[in-house]
């Protein structure tokens, strides 16, 4: 289509963002991330550890709570477990990263309370540590330097005005 130049252009924009995390003082972060959604049956869906969206959280220097998953057999990239499996994992993860994608997006901690009780004694509940991402993260390939940068900015207390796919949960 003759439109190398601005594909480069957009390419190059990315893989700056994805340099500029890589080379930051505070790129291991050392804090824990759960990424996940409550399914309509209440059961808990992450995503796999080696999943794309884990490595973008480790790029961002976090490190994904669900490091033993990638041994689980499935073709898929998620896994379902229950809430018990979920918390006995995830409680004492610094931060929450709730999947809007695929459920709606909860827009205060009340709200994800309301989905299993057991949120209430997380430590990222407990400390004010809980993000949602949007819905239309899935269809912005285009753009994860983004994602990997809002991670980072999730991670180090950076402006969440600066963000484009994360928003901060708010505690009531």
């Amino acid at each position: 289509l003759g439109k190398e130049d601005v594909a480069e252009k957009a390419f190059k924009e990315q893989t700056d963002k994805l340099d500029k995390v890589l080379t930051s003082d505070d790129k291991d972060t050392g804090k824990t991330v759960a990424f996940f959604y409550i399914n309509s049956t209440g059961a808990v869906n992450v995503r796999k550890n080696g999943d794309y969206v884990s490595n973008m959280i480790e790029l961002a220097g976090g490190r994904y709570i669900f490091q033993d998953l990638d041994s689980v057999e499935t073709t898929s990239a998620s896994v379902s477990m229950s809430m018990e499996e979920f918390y006995a994992a995830a409680a004492d993860a610094d931060y929450l990263v709730y999947n809007a994608t695929i459920d709606n997006p909860i827009q205060s901690v009340d709200e994800l309370v309301a989905k299993n009780e057991l949120f209430e004694d997380f430590k990222a509940v407990q400390e004010g540590n809980v993000w949602c991402v949007g819905k239309y993260m899935y269809q912005a390939t285009d753009i994860v330097g983004q994602l990997i940068t809002d991670f980072h900015l999730m991670l180090t207390d950076g402006d969440e005005k600066d963000m484009t796919f994360l928003t901060k949960v708010s505690d009531k």
